[in-house]
């Protein structure tokens, strides 16, 4: 029986050689992603490490925990309860949806005086209402009523003053029918920031008010918001708990009594539209 002859190797590595190679050059890529996606910010770091000092908790010797982005990621099961917790004791005040820092250290905050955190406060406020000044002005003018309207605004709220001769008649609540159409683009303006507080304000002057129906300038300056306040919540979606009524009479001027002039700008309702920061 003749002898079988030998077949040569085959050149070149081992087929199973090619597969370990695609393996190992994944496993590569899916470490490096996953060291580049852990990169942490040194500065964040050492504040957050700084924050600690008067803090103490423990972890117990299985797992690991690092602060990634403000987060808090473990590998294994974290020892820690609660990272939001935490975080919020050691100054550090997280976003849960989004892990972004949102507000200045509580260490930080310390270490403002009553004066400054009320300067920075009343800054962040104004910046909100200069903002929603701008709307109103540009909505005003859009609707060709910013020469009926004066608006004026602080860190708190944006104020429309309506005069009160274009809304009622002399010693009366009833609002005019000419002047609903204007209303009803104030309401317009008003509907756009209705997640805010909005104030309804009535006001009058100093002259004393005889009549059956009023017996004081002050309930007539209530009724005069009230029936603002109900005519706008009849033409808009508005939020009722949003919504405040009150009359002043004459115990808040805006100028002097002494001249007709100071007292028609005294007969008004004012409309204060409170800042997100002050809505709260």
């Amino acid at each position: 029986m003749a002898k079988r002859k030998e077949q040569p190797p085959e050149e070149g590595s081992p087929a199973w050689m090619a597969t370990f190679s695609d393996l190992m050059n994944l496993l590569l890529c899916f470490f490096v992603l996953l060291f580049a996606s852990s990169t942490m910010d040194e500065g964040k770091i050492q504040k957050i490490a700084a924050s600690f000092d008067n803090v103490t908790f423990s972890v117990i010797d299985q797992g690991s925990i690092s602060l990634v982005e403000g987060g808090m990621l473990s590998g294994g099961v974290s020892q820690v309860p609660d990272a939001q917790a935490v975080l919020t004791q050691a100054g550090q005040n997280i976003d849960p949806d989004s892990g972004n820092e949102v507000t200045a250290s509580k260490n930080d905050a310390e270490k403002l005086s009553d004066e400054e955190l009320k300067a920075e406060l009343d800054k962040r406020g104004e910046e909100q209402s200069e903002e929603m000044y701008e709307e109103v002005v540009q909505m005003a003018e859009s609707y060709s009523i910013d020469t009926m309207i004066s608006i004026d605004y602080n860190e708190q709220y944006v104020e429309l003053d309506l005069n009160g001769s274009i809304l009622f008649e002399s010693g009366s609540a009833q609002i005019k029918e000419d002047s609903k159409i204007f209303l009803q683009k104030i309401a317009r303006i008003l509907t756009k920031f209705k997640y805010c507080i909005i104030e309804i304000e009535g006001h009058t002057d100093n002259v004393p008010i005889y009549s059956a129906q009023y017996s004081s300038n002050r309930e007539l300056s209530s009724e005069r918001a009230r029936n603002v306040y109900e005519y706008l919540m009849s033409q808009e979606d508005f939020i009722d708990a949003n919504m405040k009524v009150a009359g002043y009479g004459e115990s808040r001027p805006v100028a002097s009594n002494s001249t007709e002039e100071g007292r028609a700008k005294n007969r008004r309702v004012s409309i204060k539209i409170y800042n997100k920061q002050n809505s709260n």
